[in-house]
């Protein structure tokens, strides 16, 4: 499916120059994923698929509001949130990676891409969360492919704001247990099945 095609089976606005950067990024991707453990090897169509479609179906589960303030924990090869920050240029998001090569792949693409609301921090969560810069200021954090929901709670919860909130996406046979809240969302190119997210609102 097309990113156009996407985003209007979600109800998103992609501007052309998101659309070229979105597309841009995935090059890279492909690119350093040859070089670089980004993520597992597979077809263009499925990574297409599995990671910049995906990363736009829990662009639309989240729906940060206006010039939310975005953790990515442990985003790994910029997922989902460098594809928020395309998309989205009112975000300002903060991809958190301590593993130097996927910083380097980071800082590579934000500045090929020219993403102004999105910075690298090279650290664990856990040191982010100890800077007053960072503790306490984030309107949602996201978490994904990085741990259940709740090892990532205890890991980056200190991030958030009072009224912020927490999503860690579970596979199709994960328990999502209390303080958690379960949504789920109809992926528009696999009609059979659905995407799963771990919510708490602090």
């Amino acid at each position: 499916m097309e990113l156009e095609e996407a985003a209007r089976a979600l109800r998103l606005q992609v501007e052309r120059t998101a659309s070229r950067r979105v597309h841009r990024y995935f090059e890279l991707l492909q690119e350093w994923n040859r070089k670089v453990d980004l993520v597992s090897p597979a077809p263009a169509e499925t990574l297409w698929r599995a990671h910049v479609l995906d990363s736009l179906l829990l662009l639309s589960m989240a729906a940060p509001p206006v010039r939310s303030r975005i953790a990515d924990v442990g985003s790994g090869g910029g997922l989902p949130g460098l594809v928020w920050a395309c998309v989205r240029e009112d975000l300002q998001v903060v991809l958190v990676e301590p593993r130097r090569k996927r910083v380097a792949f980071l800082e590579r693409a934000v500045a090929e891409l020219g993403v102004r609301n999105a910075e690298v921090a090279s650290l664990r969560v856990e040191q982010l969360a100890e800077d007053p810069t960072y503790r306490g200021t984030f309107d949602v954090a996201v978490a994904r492919a990085v741990a259940p929901p709740e090892e990532v709670l205890q890991r980056a919860g200190a991030l958030l704001k009072p009224s912020g909130r927490l999503l860690v996406p579970v596979g199709p046979a994960q328990a999502v247990r209390p303080p958690f809240l379960e949504l789920r969302r109809k992926i528009p190119w696999e009609v059979s099945r659905e995407r799963r997210v771990a919510v708490l609102s602090v």
